[in-house]
């Protein structure tokens, strides 16, 4: 997987939460609803770090019955099925959500998004209307990717 090879990974997260962060619908969001980095993932600790440092929601996904649930970031989590780390407090309205941060395994820079193949998020984002950005280390940008009729861009992608 190219996104394993980034050997700056600390430094590159970092970056990429900055750039995140200045985005306007980032920056006129109240809460904003993010993943557990893991498997070569961005890490999302620093992420965390700043939304609690400009007073932002965290609120993250939990997958119940194959569906995306919004729920807050601050309670406790559980390794799921998948073996991510899921918060365990109850489902919110997709309302509460401000900024959706979108992880992939891919992007084109036009918004599709290769993601692990369960289309929770393809499902997801049309529940939701805030605005949205795909986020990857730069080697994870790509010309073109297979797509299909249900696959929903987002709306940016953001890299480091």
């Amino acid at each position: 997987m190219v996104r394993d090879l980034v050997d700056d990974h600390l430094m590159r997260s970092v970056q990429l939460w900055a750039a995140v962060a200045a985005l306007p619908a980032y920056q006129e969001a109240q809460s904003v609803m993010a993943f557990v980095g893991c498997k070569g993932e961005p890490d999302t600790d620093p992420l965390f770090a700043r939304l609690a440092a400009e007073g932002k929601r965290l609120l993250l996904p939990r997958v119940q019955d194959g569906e995306i649930v919004v729920c807050d970031g601050a309670g406790p989590r559980a390794a799921s099925r998948f073996g991510i780390s899921e918060p365990t407090g109850p489902a919110l309205p997709p309302a509460e959500v401000g900024f959706v941060i979108v992880p992939g395994l891919a992007f084109t820079t036009d918004g599709y998004r290769l993601g692990y193949g369960g289309g929770f998020y393809d499902r997801f984002l049309p529940k939701v209307a805030a605005p949205n950005a795909g986020v990857c280390f730069a080697e994870q940008i790509v010309d073109q990717l297979p797509t299909h009729a249900h696959d929903v861009r987002v709306q940016r992608v953001v890299s480091a």
